[in-house]
């Protein structure tokens, strides 16, 4: 167990896990038939700083803010490591919500990165409002071989050598943006 006091961010305390526990499993994905997918600690450490090291190759840095727009799956998780390692703001935006909806979310949160799943784009880039889209980088996971990405990337294409920086945040930096549903109004950051 990790003494979470002695940590200034919760990117720093996921780097602590990673390192801490190389070997054993830390993430195992399954659906009700088989298991899918499991990861050491090491794997996902390793997937998720090369992603890192992309993002911060394409501008990511210290308050960036990045959107992730995907069902549960380790992609998510991948993903939002490698935002956190690199500084940025997390942005979890519902894939439930319509795509009008989450174009408002995208737009008021000031994300600069989305990371999105292929089916949840293509509805994006058909939805009213979607000219205003603003992010400078996507990346859409699960995209068919030779699938019109609209200038998005591939995230499984996305990935480079190299080390990654590191970026310390302090306690009191924001971690995440995380909007409500809206239930009693719009939804709020």
């Amino acid at each position: 167990m990790l003494d979470l006091h002695q940590y200034n961010s919760l990117g720093e305390a996921l780097r602590a896990a990673l390192d801490r526990w190389p070997d054993e499993v830390c993430l195992i994905e399954s659906d009700r038939e088989r298991e899918k997918a499991r990861l050491t600690y090491r794997q996902f450490k390793q997937a998720a700083l090369t992603l890192a090291r992309a993002l911060q190759d394409a501008g990511l840095k210290s308050g960036t803010r990045a959107a992730i727009l995907m069902t549960n799956q380790p992609k998510w998780l991948i993903s939002a490591y490698a935002i956190f390692y690199g500084g940025g703001v997390l942005v979890p935006i519902d894939y439930k919500l319509t795509p009008a909806e989450q174009l408002k979310l995208l737009a008021h949160s000031k994300a600069e990165f989305l990371i999105v799943e292929h089916h949840l784009w293509r509805a994006l880039a058909q939805a009213e409002g979607f000219d205003q889209f603003a992010a400078r980088v996507v990346l859409v996971t699960e995209a068919p071989a030779g699938a019109d990405l609209g200038g998005a990337k591939r995230w499984e294409d996305f990935h480079a050598a190299g080390e990654p920086e590191f970026v310390a945040r302090a306690r009191k930096d924001p971690a995440c943006i995380v909007y409500s549903s809206g239930t009693g109004g719009r939804p709020k950051g």
